[in-house]
């Protein structure tokens, strides 16, 4: 498993995380530091602004004292200046300004420079009362205080040294813990972020070990199996060996009977199933092949460096595998495979042409229940249409590509039209008009069986309305998959489309083949009855065919019995037939079942089964299938025929 790409992401991630985190705290400690060291400043010039106001009242109040004192000898400006508290004044304060009786007097001037504000300047309002100076790289307070009682007023300019050397002082502290916070923040980053990154990449590897491996049987996916051979290709690409000396084989595997095992038993046991079959195909492959579930009941083994010799061989021993009995659930299955296989290069240089050879050589084996099935070219052109209709499934039901024709079922001798039965056509975009045969063994092997039985039903029940509509009441069979009887929607379709459309239930009947029916019969026996409650007909189809006893039609209640073709077709000329047909009809009768048989062609074997008994019959002798427009004029004019030799052809052929 290639992880490669998740874990790269991961160092991505985790160098992210880094340096988003540094980052952080880089802007979170630049931020730190800034606000702290603006609320330091503030701080100190607000406790600087408040201690030289102090000062300032302390001053005035002592001007009072220092002039009321008699010393004629010294001017004003002396007695300020000799004075002892002006002599201990703090040295920082570099410049005293005192006002009294209009003059200006000079007490202390400390700087080397002019003075940078005057105290006229604050009793003009030139300035305001208080404020810092910046002056020759040093940062000064100055305070103004004036007393109106006694007409002094004071200014005083201090230098404010000492906050500087707390600021920077605590710059240096702030430092220190910025870069604390940064190493911090980078270790608890480089902790985070490998925790983080452990726990993605774990999670990564489980998304990956998720997205290429499949839940229930563990085993790899169709993902992994693609970016496997994307390898193989790329290796052959790079290698110095030719084409022809790299040898691969793909072997597309697909149960047989899965399907009727997980309708019958529920998905559960299906569920073991599957996982039972991935560890017997695990088994065989060994530790060279790589085994995938490739999607619901298919899986693919890949093995690099075998040809179809030894592929052949892997194959036998897989399907003798697989029809070994299974035990799920206390019940044993006997599940067949169908396996298609393709070689490298042989069959393909390319992945999407070794899975389509291999599938159509897979198709191939289960049509003709081969068991397996090497690509051969002349397989190509039926198999390649099947493999195509299958994928076109979906599209072709929404375009509505499926037609109804209609087959008329006669009574004997007469030749009287007595029903019709509804035979599926496909108006393929490219194919043109598809028989049955091409694509029904498809669809009941699709995920679209009921939803292609509602809708043939439906398209039957719209066109009886029709019939109705112009005055013209027949019965038209619908033939059912064994499938659409675990449909449990299916009997409540079929009630609520008799009830929109109007159409009386006993014009519908039910056509279900005798091997459908044995497909599992407590099945049939409880949904007969349901849909004889309904009021539809019911008629087992293909009668003979399911190697059952006679006595078997006795344990289902239907109105008709079907005899298959293969019986009709040499009735004339092979007494086995004869007596095989005869034993039919008088079981029937004695079962009060009515008979109908298929396949009538001649008119030869249409008056020997009237010889013997039988009243209904149908067969291209009477009229081929056709489209609703030709059944419609037939029908309007079925009273008028002729009858010829005791049989009438009814002029079916000529119709269309």
């Amino acid at each position: 498993m290639d992880t490669k790409g998740p874990i790269e992401s991961d160092s991505s991630l985790r160098r992210r995380l880094i340096f988003g985190s540094v980052g952080l705290a880089v802007a979170v400690s630049a931020i730190f530091i800034s606000v702290a060291y603006k609320l330091a400043v503030d701080l100190g010039e607000s406790v600087e602004l408040e201690n030289t106001n102090k000062l300032a009242t302390q001053l005035i109040q002592q001007m009072s004292i220092i002039y009321s004192q008699p010393n004629e000898d010294l001017t004003a400006s002396e007695k300020l200046k000799t004075n002892h508290i002006f002599k201990t004044l703090d040295p920082e304060l570099v410049g005293i300004d005192i006002w009294f009786g209009e003059r200006k007097v000079n007490v202390r001037n400390n700087l080397q420079w002019p003075y940078p504000i005057d105290i006229s300047m604050a009793i003009d309002n030139e300035i305001e009362s208080s404020g810092f100076i910046e002056k020759h790289e040093e940062r000064f307070v100055w305070i103004y205080k004036s007393d109106p009682d006694s007409g002094f007023a004071v200014l005083l300019l201090r230098r404010i040294s000492t906050l500087n050397k707390a600021l920077e002082y605590v710059a240096n502290r702030l430092s220190i813990t910025a870069f604390l916070t940064f190493w911090l923040a980078v270790w608890a980053a480089l902790v985070i972020s490998a925790l983080i990154t452990n726990r993605f990449e774990k999670n990564n590897q489980k998304l990956a070990y998720m997205a290429n491996h499949d839940d229930l049987t563990k085993l790899p996916n169709r993902y992994y199996l693609a970016s496997v051979l994307r390898a193989f290709l790329n290796k052959v690409k790079t290698s110095t060996d030719t084409v022809e000396q790299r040898k691969g084989t793909l072997l597309l595997i697909d149960l047989d009977k899965f399907k009727e095992v997980n309708d019958t038993m529920g998905h559960a046991a299906g569920d073991e199933l599957l996982i039972s079959i991935a560890d017997r195909l695990s088994e065989i492959a060994g530790t060279k092949g790589k085994v995938v579930r490739y999607g619901g009941d298919e899986f693919v083994i890949w093995y690099e460096g075998i040809d179809s010799v030894a592929a052949e061989i892997l194959a036998q021993e897989i399907v003798s595998a697989c029809r070994q009995p299974l035990l799920v659930n206390n019940n044993k299955f006997e599940i067949g495979a169908s396996i298609g296989v393709a070689c490298f290069p042989e069959h393909g240089t390319k992945v999407d042409e070794l899975f389509k050879r291999a599938d159509i050589a897979m198709y191939h084996a289960k049509k003709l229940r081969l068991g397996y099935q090497v690509f051969d070219q002349t397989l190509n052109s039926k198999s390649a249409l099947w493999v195509k209709l299958r994928g076109q499934l979906n599209s072709a039901l929404m375009q509505n590509q499926f037609i109804l024709y209609y087959q008329t079922k006669v009574s004997l001798p007469k030749g009287t039209v007595v029903g019709v039965e509804a035979l599926v056509r496909s108006e393929h975009p490219e194919e043109g008009l598809l028989a049955p045969g091409v694509f029904i063994d498809i669809i009941e092997q699709s995920t679209v069986i009921h939803e292609f039985t509602r809708y043939v039903l439906k398209q039957a029940i719209m066109q009886c309305r029709l019939w109705l509509n112009e005055g013209i009441r027949i019965s038209v069979a619908v033939n059912l998959s064994p499938y659409n009887l675990r449909d449990q929607a299916f009997i409540p379709f079929l009630k609520e489309q008799l009830n929109f459309y109007q159409v009386p239930p006993d014009l519908i009947e039910i056509e279900l083949t005798e091997s459908g029916t044995m497909f599992d019969l407590k099945v049939a026996q409880r949904v007969f009855p349901e849909l004889r409650a309904v009021g539809v007909k019911l008629s087992i189809d293909d009668f003979g065919t399911g190697m059952s006893s006679l006595a078997y039609v006795k344990k289902l209640d239907v109105n008709y019995i079907k005899i298959d073709r293969s019986f009709v077709a040499n009735i004339t000329s092979d007494y086995r037939d004869e007596a095989v047909i005869k034993s039919m009809l008088l079981l029937c009768a004695d079962l009060n079942k009515e008979v109908i048989a298929e396949g009538v062609e001649t008119v030869e074997q249409a008056e020997k089964l009237y010889e013997l008994g039988c009243q209904f019959a149908q067969g291209y002798y009477f009229g081929k299938p056709m489209e609703p427009i030709f059944i419609t004029q037939l029908l309007k004019n079925r009273t008028s025929d002729q009858i010829v030799n005791g049989i009438s052809p009814l002029m079916l052929k000529t119709v269309k």
